[in-house]
């Protein structure tokens, strides 16, 4: 009866594996990693080597080599430091690095996919989007009554969780999902009246923006803007709704900001260090070798060109982390996870878990060949997704891509602090839309069955 309803079909049960991806995210790590494992495993039961059978381009070799160079170097790093004291070190990241290849299967499971036409991307949107919907709401919730919604309190008054928990991470979550609730509206036709399409785009702008200043995230709410001000003014179909835009994030900024003392100083901080880092980097490049006395009460304090200088803030600081260990091995590094390793080889003072930027993270685990890598990959899907969007005439492969294009290009956006570029989190994040946005680029790829 089930297969005669059309429900539990193979290609329905793949798409809603990928679908619920944002649910896992809010379940935890092990929940994701087994959604992504289960993924894996059932495409490679049924496909099995068809998965791995297409003419390979250049992002496909890239990708490829990219995975083999982490490996390589993982176990260069492992053999000839057998004899050393560090040595579980050395083995968990090895260990890091094989699991890590679960993502160039990710990566080859979703372009097969997608080059079959087995995943249905209204199905996809509508999941992404409820999810985005459910955080955003269960925020105010959390605001209003101090609890969420499966009675989850705030951990600061500044900052809700929503179902996160301890974990202050909800204005990202929102972030990264935001531009899938937006185009959800045209491509699953949900309103065809253009008056109830305007109320309803004002009010999803109205909650992403709001929920997000809920969260106390100051960059992802940053990012949202700026992600979402590239929408509108490049959208030509989304342009009329511009004005709308900077009228709704104004008057939410400014309401917050004026009316809740303890949002204003958060977002005053934000300020504070941004002008600091300014000052900082004017100082670093300053020929006068007196530095001024700000820096004396600094804790942590570093020498550049015989002049001390103080570091503002702890993100400064892990930056430097990060510089200072990608020096020890500019070319080639140890691999997956070994910052923590490397970090304490140098004169760096309370080595943090992760230089808080990809780039700096990539430079310091896998050096410059490992960035240069990383660089290709991201500059040339973003071009190729974008030729392939503006020399297609289907309106509908258009509300498909876009969102994976802006969201991607926000993703590697360099000037931003990250979480880890190699935890589960965010690699199946990055992955999972890189993977999407290779596929659709290809030139073959036609969308038959949304």
């Amino acid at each position: 009866m089930l297969n005669k309803l059309n429900i539990l079909t193979i290609n329905n049960t793949l798409t809603l594996l990928i679908a619920i991806i944002p649910l896992s995210f809010i379940a935890g790590n092990l929940v994701l990693n087994l959604n992504i494992i289960i993924l894996i495993l059932i495409s490679l039961v049924i496909y099995r080597g068809k998965i791995f059978k297409f003419e390979y381009d250049l992002l496909d070799k890239l990708i490829i080599t990219f995975f083999v160079y982490i490996i390589s170097i993982s176990l260069i790093n492992f053999f000839s430091n057998l004899n050393e004291n560090n040595n579980d070190l050395d083995t968990m990241i090895l260990k890091k690095s094989f699991f890590y290849l679960r993502f160039l299967l990710l990566y080859f499971v979703i372009g097969y996919l997608l080059k079959n036409n087995k995943i249905h991307f209204k199905i996809l949107f509508f999941s992404f989007s409820i999810c985005c919907l459910f955080v955003s709401l269960d925020l105010i919730y959390q605001y209003i009554f101090g609890f969420d919604i499966f009675g989850i309190e705030y951990v600061d008054r500044r900052r809700m969780s929503g179902p996160f928990g301890d974990e202050l991470i909800a204005g990202s979550y929102i972030q990264r999902f935001s531009l899938f609730l937006i185009f959800s509206i045209p491509l699953l036709e949900i309103f065809k009246n253009k008056k109830i399409s305007f109320l309803t785009l004002s009010i999803i702008i109205f909650l992403l923006i709001f929920s997000v200043i809920l969260s106390g995230n100051r960059m992802p709410l940053i990012l949202l803007m700026f992600s979402l001000f590239l929408i509108f003014i490049s959208e030509k179909n989304l342009r009329k709704f511009f004005l709308l835009f900077v009228f709704i994030s104004s008057i939410l900024v400014l309401s917050v900001y004026n009316f809740n003392q303890s949002y204003q100083k958060h977002l005053d901080r934000y300020y504070d260090r941004v002008t600091e880092f300014i000052i900082l980097i004017s100082d670093i490049y300053s020929k006068d070798k007196e530095i001024k006395k700000r820096y004396d009460s600094r804790r942590y304090v570093i020498e550049i060109d015989g002049k001390k200088i103080g570091m503002p803030n702890v993100y400064v600081k892990e930056f430097h982390a990060g510089y200072e260990t990608w020096l020890l091995n500019r070319f080639v590094s140890d691999g997956v996870k070994s910052f923590k390793k490397n970090c304490q080889k140098t004169s760096v003072i309370n080595c943090g878990p992760h230089p808080h930027n990809y780039y700096l993270e990539t430079l310091a685990d896998l050096g410059l060949i490992g960035l240069i890598l990383l660089l290709l990959i991201s500059i040339i899907s973003i071009y190729r997704s974008l030729i392939k969007k503006f020399s297609s005439v289907d309106k509908r492969f258009g509300y498909v891509i876009t969102p994976f294009i802006f969201l991607f290009f926000i993703e590697i956006f360099p000037i931003r602090t990250t979480g880890s570029f190699f935890s589960s989190g965010n690699a199946t994040y990055f992955f999972l839309i890189l993977s999407i946005l290779i596929a659709l680029s290809k030139k073959e790829f036609k969308i038959k069955d949304l």
